[in-house]
């Protein structure tokens, strides 16, 4: 009887080029995965750095409302981890306010134009409003006032 071939060995193990392409696919997935991550990260810089804006924006507004330039023409409001500081310019000629149903008021009344920003911000774009100025009239020294 003739012999027969011995069986070739199996093989037991990955080749060489086996380790090599898994190694590529993992790279080629790690890659993706950074890339996301870093836009991920990116993102949410970009959407806390407009919250605060916003948030600064809205506290900015709110003391616009607080404010009577013609009493305090510039200044500014410390709330911690930043400030605000406004500047007023009159736009308009200071008049006297009309009483009711008739006759003359007793403040004195102007138009401004008050800009606010955050200094310590350089990201923050100053907002600009117009705001009624106003002073109440000394009766004492304007007896026509009444």
């Amino acid at each position: 009887m003739p012999a027969r071939a011995a069986d070739p060995p199996t093989s037991a193990g990955f080749t060489l080029i086996e380790v090599v392409v898994a190694l590529v696919i993992l790279s080629t997935i790690l890659l993706a995965f950074y890339e996301f991550l870093s836009s991920a990260l990116a993102s949410g810089d970009r959407a806390r750095t407009a919250v605060a804006s916003y948030d600064r924006g809205q506290n900015a507004l709110a003391l616009a409302t607080m404010l009577n330039p013609m009493d305090a023409p510039q200044g500014s409001f410390d709330l911690g981890s930043y400030r605000i500081r406004w500047r007023a310019q009159r736009i308009g000629a200071v008049r006297q306010s009309s009483g009711y149903p008739s006759g003359r008021g007793r403040f004195t009344v102007a138009l401004y134009r008050v800009v606010l920003d955050v200094p310590d911000d350089p990201k923050f774009t100053p907002l600009e409003v117009t705001k009624l100025g106003y002073h109440l009239i000394d009766s004492a020294s304007n007896p026509s006032a009444e």
